[in-house]
């Protein structure tokens, strides 16, 4: 009798125990609280603040909500002298990944960490630069979506003579120790001897600054200008806008936003999108994916910009064969 009664408190109590485990699975009392993930974002330019969405974006898709289990540290500068600075006040937040665009401010953030993963959204030439061992298994804390400036230079040049078919000299200011600007700036110099242009560096250096070279670049002397991935140059993008403008020369650039700030055309990366890759190679490290065994990645989508105002002001008609090429054309007076 007493063993019978015993062997039913028994059950009474397992079936209680099960009872209130299940409850509590059921109600969220045994759920862990999330990590909160922190991610450093370091930005050199306004240009690549579409990117900085797009992450942001594809991270909240991803499953990762601000304040609930990530937060983001974000710093834009314009300003070379200020990034390895900011690159020590991230580290010293204790961030879990940094999100990078340009090559000096990812180059910065590898030089101060060699532990913190590090996802790029545009960097030149991730090889040329040392920063990874190759494209395919980069080998260090450093991988993401390369903006392919060296090609890309190319293509610009290839478009500015398709928008000016008498161009035959095209000015290309660069920083000579700028890594990708040189890169780019060789990548042109092959593109113009099939296109019949030569091209004619303008050299910054601590003699002849970025307004000194700008004022340099006269009608007289050149057809066109195509800005290299030189961030020295984009950074002060008005500075070249207003010179070409003023010498009523086609100028080419690198994407929508220098497109819009008035160059003649742009052909780049849609940074949104890159920002969306970079957020997925973001999500594969936060959840245990060694960055040196990720391939660098490409731009997924590259637009053609064009701005018929500015063709206006220096008096150029664009081609209907290149309007049919345009992934958007800006034109202030519609």
């Amino acid at each position: 009798m007493k063993k019978t009664i015993k062997l039913s408190i028994f059950w009474a109590v397992l079936i209680a125990v099960i009872t209130i485990i299940a409850f509590s699975r059921e109600n969220g009392f045994f759920k862990k609280t999330p990590r909160l993930y922190k991610i450093g974002i370091l930005v050199r330019g306004e240009t690549y603040r579409p990117g900085v969405d797009g992450f942001i974006s594809k991270m909240k898709e991803l499953g990762y909500e601000e304040g609930k289990n990530i937060s983001y540290s974000i710093r834009f500068t314009d300003k070379r002298e200020e990034l390895p600075a900011l690159v020590s006040e991230m580290i010293k937040e204790g961030v879990d990944l940094i999100h990078v665009y340009s090559t000096p401010a990812t180059i910065e953030v590898q030089k101060q960490t060699q532990t913190i993963p590090i996802v790029f959204g545009s960097m030149g030439d991730p090889l040329a630069s040392k920063t990874v061992e190759s494209l395919q298994r980069p080998g260090k804390n450093v991988t993401g979506v390369q903006s392919l400036s060296s090609p890309l230079a190319a293509k610009r040049l290839e478009f500015l003579k398709e928008a000016a078919p008498a161009t035959r000299r095209v000015a290309f200011p660069f920083s000579p120790e700028d890594i990708p600007a040189k890169s780019s700036y060789d990548s042109a110099l092959v593109a113009g001897r099939k296109l019949g242009v030569e091209i004619i560096p303008y050299y910054i250096t601590k003699e002849r600054n970025v307004s000194a070279t700008a004022s340099a670049i006269k009608r007289a002397d050149v057809d066109g200008i195509v800005i290299s991935s030189d961030s020295l140059v984009w950074a002060n993008l008005s500075t070249y806008v207003d010179q070409a403008k003023k010498e009523k020369l086609p100028f080419a650039v690198f994407d929508k936003d220098m497109v819009e700030r008035g160059g003649l055309l742009g052909y780049g990366p849609d940074y949104f999108i890159t920002g969306e890759q970079s957020a997925v190679y973001a999500d594969k490290i936060l959840k245990g994916a060694n960055p040196a065994e990720l391939p660098i990645d490409s731009p997924r989508k590259l637009l053609l910009v064009l701005n018929r105002k500015t063709a206006r002001e220096i008096g150029l008609v664009f081609p209907q064969t290149l309007l049919s090429k345009a992934d958007l054309i800006i034109d202030e007076s519609r």
